[in-house]
């Protein structure tokens, strides 16, 4: 639209409502930075008895950018949350600097991630919902936001809390040092310390896909085989280390976990008539946990068999057959030898459901 070619009353209009709208941000503005931007860093820094070092160091781990030097950027509550990180390492040496600005790049990254997704999620809804263009849904999702924040801020430290819990309770889990592998091939990482079932799954021809649908259909069949593969993760008691669009990275705390997982992922998208055909690789081994990823060759190697995997199976290695075969939960096809990259000569199985009843997405 072109204003030049409004009438006045138009653009009086047109003026009210862009107003209206600077109002509403700055209102929601303050609300979620607890009053307006009255402090400056070192002023903040003062008041939270930190340097203006330590402050900053806080804020870039949070993923603030930089604010120049006597500007007012901050307000009561950047004091307090400043406050509450530089005093964990000085409460007994409770921790070091370093561990107290990891776990504050946590919640960054995850909050920074979180809200971007969250916007995008309210945006698509008043596009479809209302037929708004892009800029209007992002204009009356700050209204839709004021109405929802508490809530939101609600569920998000329960949320936390309870996966906390959750974590805590897997540190208690036992499994047998012979289920650990400790003596399998060379490339396999036995130093580590986490004995976890480690999956990916994708969709098969993704990119030719995505080549040929619109925007609004690829994001539809994105974010519906990430709510398939999000269920039937949380379902089995699983874990999604991340998304990279047509592909889901998880993990598991027991060789048969991480099977039922891949094999109901594969018969869940399988089922779905919208969805492409997909693959899953998984395997059983020790890895390394940092900065919420996974790392170490038993990732590598779950990695290299959904690669490889032909669309529509499951595929594992024999250890990690070997290991759930125990029962007759689930079937395994004939060993095949293949070289995987960087890992050398492999012996691998396709699975498929034996007795193991299927898993109940209750959703």
């Amino acid at each position: 639209m072109d204003p030049d070619s409004l009438s006045e009353d138009d653009r009086k209009q047109l003026e009210a409502t862009v107003e209206h709208l600077r109002e509403a941000a700055q209102h929601l503005e303050d609300e979620l930075l607890g009053g307006k931007r009255q402090l400056t860093r070192a002023e903040v820094a003062s008041l939270a008895n930190a340097s203006v070092r330590s402050a900053r160091q806080v804020w870039r781990a949070l993923g603030f950018p930089r604010v120049s030097e006597g500007q007012k950027a901050y307000t009561v509550a950047d004091v307090e949350a400043l406050s509450d990180v530089v005093n964990m390492t000085r409460s007994d040496d409770l921790l070091d600097d370093e561990t107290a600005l990891t776990l504050a790049r946590a919640i960054g990254q995850t909050s920074d991630r979180l809200v971007v997704w969250q916007m995008e999620a309210l945006v698509e809804y008043l596009s479809d919902t209302k037929g708004l263009s892009d800029v209007e849904a992002r204009a009356q999702a700050i209204a839709l936001f004021e109405k929802i924040v508490d809530p939101l801020q609600d569920v998000l430290v329960y949320a936390w809390r309870r996966n906390l819990s959750n974590a805590l309770g897997r540190l208690n889990v036992n499994v047998p040092t012979a289920l650990a592998m400790e003596n399998r091939q060379g490339w396999y990482d036995s130093s580590m310390p986490l004995a976890r079932a480690i999956g990916f799954a994708d969709l098969v021809s993704y990119t030719r896909l995505a080549q040929q649908m619109e925007p609004k259909e690829l994001a539809t069949m994105v974010k519906r085989f990430q709510n398939i593969a999000y269920n039937v993760v949380a379902t089995g008691g699983g874990r999604v280390i991340k998304t990279i669009g047509d592909e889901i990275f998880f993990s598991a705390e027991t060789p048969h976990a991480g099977a039922e997982i891949a094999l109901t992922l594969s018969e869940r998208l399988k089922e779905d008539e919208l969805m492409p055909e997909s693959r899953v690789g998984f395997a059983w081994g020790k890895v390394l946990s940092r900065m919420g990823d996974i790392f170490g060759s038993t990732v590598n190697l779950a990695a290299r068999l959904v690669a490889v995997a032909e669309p529509g199976t499951v595929l594992t290695d024999w250890d990690t057959a070997h290991i759930i075969s125990r029962t007759d939960d689930y079937v395994f096809g004939d060993r095949t030898e293949l070289h995987l990259k960087g890992l050398g000569d492999v012996s691998v199985v396709t699975m498929s459901r034996g007795t193991a009843p299927p898993l109940s997405i209750d959703v």
